[in-house]
């Protein structure tokens, strides 16, 4: 069984509360934090509002940009492409909203929170939510290259 964990923000109206997803494996910070980036630039194009309106839409049983839907994981789970494996348990419930002081009481022993509004990952241990383990800020994902018109020369002449 993988090391289990939860994915959310905080209230955009008070900040003594999160918005929660449970996440069932892989949920530890080597795993998580590069899933999280992944998403984030990759599936999302940077734009981190929308990467934590599609983690919260459901519960997962682990996260990764690389998921298509043509991946299988249990029965009844849902492959999210670009996001992860959802379960599909209750996929339409709300994110659970958890007191900022309360996040020790969690079953899992991670939490990572998405702000918006600062463009920041914080890595928080239900051990000692009040003081975070790491805290990230959000890169713009790299921009591709240019490439020339068709029918022109690349570093040299016709």
């Amino acid at each position: 069984m993988g090391t289990r964990g939860y994915v959310g923000c905080p209230d955009a109206t008070d900040p003594t509360v999160v918005h929660l997803r449970y996440v069932h494996s892989d949920a530890v910070p080597e795993d998580m934090v590069p899933a999280l980036t992944a998403i984030q630039q990759l599936t999302f194009s940077g734009d981190t509002a929308a990467t934590v309106t599609a983690l919260l839409r459901r519960t997962w049983a682990y996260l990764g940009a690389d998921v298509t839907t043509d991946d299988t994981f249990l029965a009844g789970d849902t492959p999210i492409a670009g996001v992860g494996m959802a379960i599909d348990a209750a996929p339409t419930d709300p994110p659970t909203a958890v007191p900022v002081a309360r996040l020790d009481e969690l079953s899992g022993p991670w939490v990572y929170l998405i702000d918006p509004a600062a463009n920041t990952l914080t890595v928080l241990s239900t051990d000692d939510p009040d003081h975070p383990v790491a805290r990230y800020t959000f890169t713009a994902p790299p921009t591709p290259p240019t490439l020339p018109a068709p029918g022109r020369a690349v570093g040299g002449q016709r």
